[in-house]
């Protein structure tokens, strides 16, 4: 992530965007299938930065759960996505892990919240903090998630 990262700042898209919103900050970083930037605006709007082979500018989305968002501190991330990734899977090591969304983020607290599908058809969700401890997790099958529709 941090290689990433200094990639995206070192960018000319980036440092042209940063130039022009000086106000902004880094509020969550987001993996699921390319690495994504997201920085919280003054106008109380998102810019992310999707990282694929070119730097994909996403520019003033609307937030629609706004909660109190707080920068992301930079210096306090002691793990990568992988590490913390590992964490959640060894506790349940008879599962078989699918699809993942990584994100890390500061609402309350800086804190890694992972969201995993099974071969199962269950959705799993961990929570893990800056010191690689679990503070929250819910295992349930994904037909909880779903709206009958009459």
């Amino acid at each position: 992530m941090m290689e990433l990262y200094k990639k995206l700042i070192l960018s000319d898209a980036f440092k042209e965007w940063k130039s022009k919103n000086k106000d902004s900050f880094l509020c969550s970083y987001v993996s699921i299938q390319s690495p994504q930037f997201d920085f919280y605006n003054k106008d109380d709007t998102i810019t992310s930065f999707a990282i694929n082979d070119e730097i994909e500018i996403i520019e003033n989305e609307k937030i629609y759960n706004k909660t109190d968002i707080k920068p992301i501190d930079l210096k306090k991330i002691k793990s990568s996505e992988e590490r913390v990734a590992d964490i959640a899977k060894k506790k349940y090591k008879k599962e078989t892990f699918t699809k993942q969304i990584i994100i890390l983020q500061n609402s309350k607290k800086q804190l890694w919240n992972l969201l995993f599908m099974t071969s199962s058809m269950k959705i799993l969700n961990v929570k893990i903090d800056m010191n690689n401890k679990i503070i929250s997790e819910t295992f349930e099958p994904m037909t909880k998630f779903m709206k009958q529709v009459k």
